[in-house]
């Protein structure tokens, strides 16, 4: 088996798709791992441990997708790199379909690629390993950015998140209940914000209440709340998860402009389109814009700001499934492996997912493992 990993930098991505650790598996196992010069430096990786560890370092995507079986990508594939996808090739990364160009997504079905999506992968009991461990590196990422742009000179209210003795913490206001919801509400909460957590699913609010001692307050995510409490928030975060499917808008703009003028809003859902009326990506490098008085981040690569740790979190994750592909091949790993299966976007020429075939009008077909 042919593995290749791109250099993604070009995208203002810092992370890269493997590490030399899990490389050296591959390479254990007898296959080949091409790693296009300079993936790793932005993670701390250089060409030499690369090689140092079994891969071939090539110069051109040109050769990484032109020698490879499987191509390892981080961000998704741009318009130009869906040109260079052969024909029956392997797909593995976060792809985000549900907001792509329709005329790429044509583009790969008619390669007959296999697409495989990170942020759809899931277990039997519903657990997306990749986001989860994703979003416990954005969650404690989220009082770093918030403190912050809460400055003064930042042209934030102020403040600090925790408080002091005679005046109050912030008040931290975080809109869902996935893990990137539940991770975000432990930061805060550790950093000594008055946190408020609504989302609709009764369950989970009450994991996270009983998980911090009831020291959490938790709404139903009905609009009437939502409009309520976006009113006292010094650090509102969008974390609203639907897997493979573009982010519900569930804060307006009519919301945001009762603001208090300096307050922070974090968009963790903008790599589906976002949650908030008011956000648009931004980059690592122009993170921030103000819309409405309201200092905005909405940073579609979050943890690629820790790129060291983020890239050792996914490259854990994906290097069992690389050995699996390699061991026994594609087919029969899709079907022994149901949630790399639930993982699929395309498949045989036809869209798997019904909610992305229907937003792109293209013919879908639902995929079979088992």
């Amino acid at each position: 088996m042919n593995v290749g990993v791109l250099n993604e930098s070009y995208k203002i991505e810092n992370r890269v798709g493997l590490t030399p650790s899990s490389i050296s598996f591959l390479v254990e196992q007898g296959h080949t791992v091409y790693v296009q010069a300079g993936a790793g430096l932005k993670s701390g990786y250089t060409n030499e441990d690369y090689s140092s560890q079994g891969a071939k370092i090539v110069f051109t995507k040109e050769e990484v997708f032109g020698r490879s079986d499987i191509v390892i990508n981080i961000s998704p594939l741009s318009q130009e790199e869906s040109k260079l996808v052969k024909k029956d090739q392997v797909l593995l990364g976060f792809h985000h379909l549900a907001i792509s160009k329709k005329a790429m997504v044509e583009e790969l079905l008619q390669k007959n690629v296999i697409m495989i999506g990170y942020e759809i992968i899931q277990n039997e009991d519903g657990l997306l390993p990749f986001y989860e461990s994703l979003g416990e590196v954005a969650g404690q990422m989220c009082y770093v950015i918030a403190g912050q742009y809460l400055q003064t000179n930042q042209g934030g209210r102020g403040m600090i998140i925790g408080g002091v003795v005679s005046v109050p913490p912030a008040t931290a206001v975080i809109i869902g209940s996935s893990v990137l919801a539940r991770s975000a509400a432990k930061a805060m909460l550790g950093a000594g914000a008055h946190t408020i957590v609504l989302g609709r699913n009764m369950e989970r609010l009450r994991e996270l209440e009983e998980m911090t001692g009831g020291k959490i307050i938790t709404l139903i995510g009905s609009k009437y709340n939502l409009g309520r409490m976006t009113k006292i928030a010094d650090i509102l975060i969008g974390a609203v998860l639907h897997p493979g499917e573009r982010a519900p808008i569930v804060i307006t703009r009519e919301m945001i402009k009762t603001m208090k003028k300096g307050s922070v809003v974090i968009d963790l859902s903008i790599d589906q389109g976002g949650c908030i009326e008011t956000s648009r990506p931004t980059t690592l490098e122009h993170p921030t814009y103000i819309d409405e008085g309201i200092i905005h981040y909405c940073v579609p690569n979050i943890t690629s700001a820790v790129s060291r740790t983020s890239t050792k979190v996914l490259s854990n994750l994906v290097a069992p499934y690389l050995l699996k592909i390699g061991e026994i091949g594609i087919e029969p790993a899709l079907k022994e492996d149901q949630a790399l299966c639930r993982g699929v976007y395309i498949y045989q020429g036809k869209v798997t997912k019904k909610n992305i075939a229907e937003r792109f009008d293209l013919e879908y077909k639902e995929i079979f493992c088992s």
